[in-house]
């Protein structure tokens, strides 16, 4: 993907000039539409978040509405929480994405036609405008980087960490988020969508006692790393659900590259971040934790027994090419 982010905005130009004939988004609308007058800021808040009453105290309301949450990351897990977070109520947003939306992430995130070329964050701020327009979005266009990561780290109250992890040069770009965000103690959600299994983990580095990625992933070692050794370390073996294995293996045979990814898994996290951010402002303890696998919830009892004995076997002969994969790397003459 970042290869084509060079000519991706030429590309799509060129797309769009074969395609424009026929794109619904061409076409007059059939009525004009009613013309609504924004009411002011605090009157149009309010009626905006009024079905909230009830269910969000008048409180926490208030403290999503003037909290900064940055969201590293605005592609598959980043996406699918911001939209939640303004309709929610959040109004202050940093959004860092260095990418261009690409044709292949219809599948999953939140891209429409006539956005393919653009950068994810600065289409996310147009349309989260036409929500809220009081909302403020800021865009960091290069995504987080070693020039501003302690500025948006300090300025945030709570981060969303969905930095890209599916190839090599952003994993030092994740790490610098987390070390800025442990130096200033400011909590992190993250995310990782594995097949049909959504896993969210809570870094609390408000609590001095938590170590940066809790202590799976050192600076000494992130800037060698690829990215299946950086899951391996930060995904535990209780969330590699069955479906993914074999493409894993595949990925250490090298037969595929690249990671596959599903639109509900990608949204799930939305779901959850959305709910763990209004926990940590309101000041509740929330689980370090959280992993949801959509595939195994909705099968019966017994294929869930024959999946979970396929799995263990699965996981087994992953692990041993896993093994011998590193061991080829650490060999002389090896590529890294």
């Amino acid at each position: 993907m970042r290869a084509l982010r060079s000519s991706a905005a030429a590309s799509a130009s060129e797309w769009r000039a074969t395609k424009s004939v026929s794109r619904p988004f061409d076409r007059a609308p059939s009525a004009p539409a009613a013309t609504f007058v924004v009411p002011a800021h605090d009157e149009y808040y309010a009626e905006m978040t009024i079905r909230n009453r009830g269910l969000v105290p008048e409180k926490e309301q208030e403290q999503l509405r003037r909290a900064w949450i940055l969201v590293a990351g605005c592609g598959s897990v980043g996406g699918a929480v911001i939209e939640p977070l303004v309709r929610m109520g959040a109004e202050h947003l940093m959004l860092a994405e260095p990418d261009g939306y690409d044709v292949h992430n219809m599948n999953r995130q939140a891209v429409r036609i006539q956005d393919i070329g653009r950068n994810k964050a600065e289409v996310f701020k147009e349309r989260m405008l036409e929500v809220n327009p009081y909302a403020e979005l800021v865009v960091h266009p290069h995504g987080i980087t070693a020039d501003n990561v302690v500025e948006v780290v300090q300025k945030a109250d709570v981060i969303v960490d969905a930095v890209d992890v599916t190839t090599r040069p952003p994993l030092m770009a994740k790490f610098q988020l987390h070390e800025n965000a442990k130096r200033r103690r400011k909590p992190v959600v993250a995310g990782y969508d594995v097949a049909g299994l959504q896993m969210l983990i809570i870094y609390d580095y408000r609590n001095p006692g938590v170590a940066i990625l809790h202590g799976r992933v050192t600076a000494d070692k992130v800037a060698q790393m690829l990215p299946m050794e950086f899951l391996s370390r930060v995904v535990p073996i209780s969330a590699i659900p069955y479906e993914i294995i074999p493409e894993l293996r595949r990925q250490l045979r090298g037969e595929r590259s690249g990671f596959p990814q599903i639109v509900y898994t990608s949204h799930l996290f939305g779901v959850l971040a959305l709910r763990a951010i209004v926990d940590i402002l309101a000041g509740r303890p929330v689980r370090k934790r959280i992993i949801v696998d959509v595939n195994d919830l909705m099968r019966p009892p017994a294929t869930r027994l024959r999946t979970a004995l396929a799995r263990l076997a699965g996981l087994y002969h992953l692990n041993n090419e896993f093994r011998q994969s590193r061991k080829k790397r650490r060999e002389p003459g090896a590529a890294g």
